[in-house]
């Protein structure tokens, strides 16, 4: 099987085709964001980090950063700074070129001024975005597409339904030679002893283990103990009780396929197959992360009811606005909203009703993806307007 995408330089192939602004500090995602939505087909990359941080957390900032422009949705990218920023706009801009991609760095300390600065920013990105105008999709195996996933508002029956389908839907690309990231590490907690015996082999077992129980000393650190307990009242009222529950339903969305490598945050697969990343639960962190690891698609999963009559929960924010998101719901809200057909991409919620099997869900999934893959628009790229900066895992204080 085969989608259209964009071939690159690197040898891999994009979905979509932006030019990237990225900001390499908070200083400057207004710098940002202006020049980009002054030139279409860019779009900004702002964010949260702060320089006035510990050595672990600039260099997960640089992770993300150089992995965002790295991105195989991305055509080529600019990066924007005052220029004193940690990571520097230079490391950040050297990281992206070992993509092969086209990358430009400005900042305001090696400018002539600030308009001067605005300027070359603004002439460098029309420039940009002409070229990558030329560029026509091609067919490329599906080996080349790469899926990550989360789940939110997760209920009683989001295991046997929506997360279930996309578990499904990841094995089957794992099976065309593609690859799948999952992360949300204190959500694997309760069901870490089954994901164990996925393992492709005992040192990917080993690094499993050893960064769940890192997750959950440094949960217990602070006083807290979330085996038992956890879930938020959201989960509760949608019939979840403990972290057990929440995990045995958020594991199915990684489906049946061995486990090939454990991950860092925001750090990219080195093969093809299922990997897990380390990460938080907070939707933000963790879509940046998978974005920076060379994510095509990002899944994300509601469970039901009052999370699918909610028009604005994190998922939908467009934070990284060049990697589409399938969203995916187990049980609409009832009664319906009229306006909720035209929200979400997969309705699941036919498993519950009886009317359609977990592999007929599958199926019209699997093809949604990779017409999503050579160019269908998602509901959420055709929701436009609010925009929120990334928000960036981290987990040292701020000097």
């Amino acid at each position: 099987m085969e989608f259209l995408g964009y071939e690159r330089p690197d040898g891999s192939a994009g979905i979509r085709n932006y030019v990237v602004v990225i900001s390499s500090g908070r200083c400057a995602n207004e710098m940002a964001a202006t020049i980009a939505d002054a030139v279409p087909g860019a779009v900004p990359v702002i964010h949260t980090h702060v320089c006035v941080r510990f050595k672990e957390d600039n260099e997960k900032a640089l992770r993300v950063l150089s992995g965002i422009g790295s991105s195989p949705n991305v055509a080529a990218a600019i990066v924007v700074g005052v220029g004193c920023e940690n990571p520097s706009p230079a490391t950040i801009a050297g990281e992206i070129a070992k993509s092969k991609k086209p990358v430009e760095v400005f900042t305001i300390m090696e400018s002539n001024g600030f308009q001067s600065f605005m300027d070359q920013g603004l002439t460098t990105a029309r420039r940009m975005v002409a070229e990558a105008s030329k560029m026509q999709r091609k067919p490329f195996p599906l080996s080349h597409l790469t899926l990550a996933v989360k789940c939110g508002g997760s209920s009683a029956i989001s295991g046997i339904a929506g997360n279930a389908a996309t578990g499904m839907v990841l094995d089957r690309l794992i099976a065309e030679g593609g690859t799948a990231i999952f992360s949300e590490t204190t959500e694997v907690i309760g069901a870490d002893h089954l994901i164990v015996k996925r393992a492709a082999n005992e040192e990917v077992a080993r690094k499993f283990r050893e960064m769940v129980d890192r997750q959950e000393a440094t949960i217990k650190a602070s006083g807290e103990d979330i085996r038992g307990t956890q879930p938020t009242r959201g989960n509760i009222a949608e019939g979840l009780t403990t972290i057990e529950d929440k995990s045995l339903g958020a594991m199915a969305k990684s489906g049946t396929s061995p486990l090939q490598g454990v991950l860092e945050y925001a750090e990219k697969p080195k093969g093809k197959g299922l990997y897990f990343m380390d990460g938080t639960a907070m939707t933000s962190e963790l879509i940046s992360s998978e974005a920076a690891a060379g994510a095509h698609i990002h899944i994300y999963n509601i469970g039901g009811g009052i999370s699918s009559s909610f028009r604005c929960p994190p998922g939908w924010m467009g934070e990284i606005p060049f990697i589409p998101q399938i969203a995916v719901v187990s049980r609409r809200s009832k009664p319906y909203d009229s306006q909720e057909n035209d929200f979400f991409d997969i309705y699941a919620d036919t498993v519950i009703e009886g009317t359609e099997s977990v592999d007929e869900v599958a199926d019209r999934f699997f093809n949604e993806i990779i017409a999503v893959a050579s160019g269908k628009l998602t509901k959420r790229e055709m929701r436009k307007g609010y925009r929120e900066p990334i928000v960036l895992y981290t987990t040292g204080p701020i000097l």
